[in-house]
């Protein structure tokens, strides 16, 4: 129940509190405190709605939310229970909203000092604002308008989980104006499955394993050469999230790779042009590094004649030969990926050789 998200990851993350009992005091500082040790956090805001209680928390990056919200969800909090949404704003403003209570932890930082500064420290009973003359001017026609945007924000937030389906309608309805892969991606829900668009002619699907076997343990690939289009399953979710966040749009020889969950489903092939492979891996456990344009190739029998082989295929900044290993600092990603697919177990003088990323 508490691992599927409404929506596709966001800095923003949406929490509902139920069940918390009348004593128990939700403050920013509560939520900051245990929020903030997956990563830095920009904002806070609660909305108090009686028994149930809506707040959210905004990271400055996307994978310190999916690992708060991986480690968070569904947490016992005194006997009521935290269920995190990602959410779909963009930017979280803190305006005043009614029976809201909004932190600003951006200004932390800052130079007090400075005139144009905005102290966002907001609490029921006291806000605090260091404006020019020029700031408060404009501060007036917002606030003019701020009856709109707290209605908006209300309407958002004010929701039981009995009409969330009429909720999601109405935004997939305004999803249909858009383009049709933006609305593909807004679509998509995490998962074991991953679509990869715009292969180049030259990939075969023993390359696609070499490069994306790097971030988790593969069961099935499906690729289907005529429709420059593969499927490849990882054994984990989080295996193939790694993957497609560190493969999606990069450049992979003459083509950009295109990335998207899909939802499971068989995989068959449907011409006889079509590659299909299933691996089996018993508990094999892999140390996963970030992409980098340094390599380490070990397995080398002679390193100076398979460093002058590389060279044909990708540009290279720097070469170290040892005594059976090269280290190589590549000239980009795109170089990095044409090694590792192409060299990957690659056979030299009845020798694999192994590639690692530094």
């Amino acid at each position: 129940m508490y691992n599927n998200s409404r929506d596709p990851p966001s800095q923003i993350l949406l929490l509902i509190l139920t069940q918390l009992p009348p004593s128990f005091p939700l403050t920013n500082e509560y939520l900051h405190k245990k929020f903030n040790e997956f990563g830095d956090i920009k904002k806070i805001l609660i909305f108090e709605r009686g028994k149930t209680n809506k707040a959210f928390v905004e990271f400055y990056n996307l994978k310190s939310a999916i690992a708060a919200r991986k480690q968070l969800n569904g947490l016992n909090i005194q006997g009521g229970k935290m269920i995190i949404h990602y959410s779909r704003l963009k930017n979280l403003n803190l305006e005043i909203v009614d029976n809201s209570r909004g932190t600003d932890y951006t200004q932390a930082s800052s130079n007090s000092q400075n005139s144009d500064s905005i102290l966002h420290s907001k609490t029921d009973d006291n806000i605090r604002v260091n404006l020019t003359n020029q700031i408060s001017q404009s501060s007036s026609s917002r606030a003019n308008s701020s009856p709109v945007r707290n209605e908006d924000i209300n309407r958002l937030l004010d929701y039981d989980d009995d009409d969330f389906d009429i909720w999601k309608q109405e935004i997939q309805l305004n999803l249909t104006d858009m383009h049709p892969e933006i609305q593909t991606l807004l679509r998509q829900k995490q998962s074991k499955l991953l679509r990869i668009a715009s292969v180049d002619s030259k990939v075969t699907a023993k390359m696609i394993y070499n490069v994306f076997s790097k971030f988790g343990n593969i069961e099935e690939i499906l690729y289907q050469k005529q429709q420059q289009k593969a499927y490849v399953k990882f054994q984990t979710i989080n295996q193939a999230t790694i993957a497609k966040e560190y493969l999606n749009n990069t450049q992979f020889f003459d083509s950009i790779l295109r990335i998207y969950f899909e939802p499971l489903q068989p995989l068959q092939p449907t011409s006889l042009q079509d590659e299909y492979m299933i691996y089996y891996n018993e508990n094999c456990t892999q140390k996963i590094m970030p992409l980098s344009p340094n390599l380490i190739i070990t397995g080398v029998q002679d390193p100076t004649e398979i460093s002058e082989l590389i060279k044909m295929f990708a540009k290279i900044k720097e070469i170290k030969i040892h005594v059976n290993s090269l280290q190589l600092s590549m000239c980009s990603i795109a170089d990095t990926l044409k090694i590792m697919a192409v060299f990957s177990d690659y056979e030299f003088k009845n020798q694999k050789l192994n590639i690692i990323l530094k």
